[in-house]
C-alpha cells in the first residue's frame, strides 16, 4: 500500500501524523467548543420551547380567563334584567294598589257626598214642608177667617203639598194651577 500512496505524492508517515492531528483537534475542539457551543445551542433551544409552552399556557389562561368573564357578564346581565324586571312588576303592582285604593277613596267620598246630600235634602225638604204647611195654613187662615179643624188643615195641606210635588200646582200660581182671585182660593179652602 505504500507504493500506491508514494505514486499519488503522499507520505504515510505524513498521513498518519496528520490524521492524528486532526483527531486531537477534534477532541479539543470537542470538549472545548461544540460541547459548550452545543450545550448553549440546546439550552437556547429549550429556553425557547419553554417560552412558546408558557404563551400557550398563559393563553389558555387567557381564553378560560376571558370565557369566565364573559359567563360572568352574561349571569350578571340576566340577574339585572330579571332585578329589572321584578322592580317594574313591583312598581305596577303599587301602582295598581295606589289606583286602586284613590278610586275606593274616591268611591267613598262620593258614596259620603251623597249620602251627605240625600240627608241634607231630605232635612231641608222636611223644613221646607213645614214652612209651607205653615204658610198654607196662615193664608187660609187670614181668607177663610176662621181657623180650620186640624182634620182639614192636614188634609188641605197634604193636597196642597201633593198637587206641588206632581207639578199641577207650583208655588208661584199660589196653589192652582190656574189664576184665581182671592174670593175663589177661599172657597176652595173651605170645601
Amino acid at each position: 500500500m505504500g507504493g500506491l500512496l508514494d505514486s499519488i505524492g503522499i507520505e504515510p508517515q505524513l498521513l498518519v501524523t496528520q490524521i492524528i492531528g486532526f483527531l486531537i483537534l477534534m477532541a479539543v475542539l470537542n470538549q472545548f467548543m461544540f460541547k459548550p457551543l452545543f450545550g448553549i445551542l440546546d439550552k437556547r433551544q429549550q429556553d425557547i420551547k419553554d417560552a412558546y409552552d408558557q404563551m400557550d399556557a398563559d393563553r389558555k389562561r387567557m381564553e378560560d380567563t376571558r370565557l369566565e368573564y364573559e359567563r360572568r357578564l352574561a349571569d350578571i346581565e340576566v340577574e339585572a334584567r330579571e332585578r329589572i324586571q321584578s322592580a317594574i312588576k313591583e312598581a305596577q303592582g303599587l301602582r295598581d294598589g295606589l289606583i286602586s285604593d284613590a278610586h275606593k277613596a274616591a268611591d267613598d267620598i262620593l258614596l259620603k257626598g251623597r249620602a251627605d246630600n240625600d240627608r241634607e235634602r231630605d232635612r231641608l225638604y222636611l223644613e221646607l214642608r213645614g214652612q209651607i204647611v205653615a204658610l198654607a195654613i196662615g193664608a187660609a187662615s187670614q181668607v177663610v177667617g176662621e181657623s180650620l179643624n186640624d182634620e182639614r188643615n192636614t188634609r188641605l195641606v197634604d193636597d196642597y203639598i201633593q198637587s206641588v210635588a206632581t207639578g199641577s200646582i207650583t208655588a208661584r200660581d199660589g196653589g192652582s194651577s190656574k189664576p184665581t182671585s182671592g174670593a175663589e182660593s177661599a172657597r176652595g179652602l173651605a170645601e
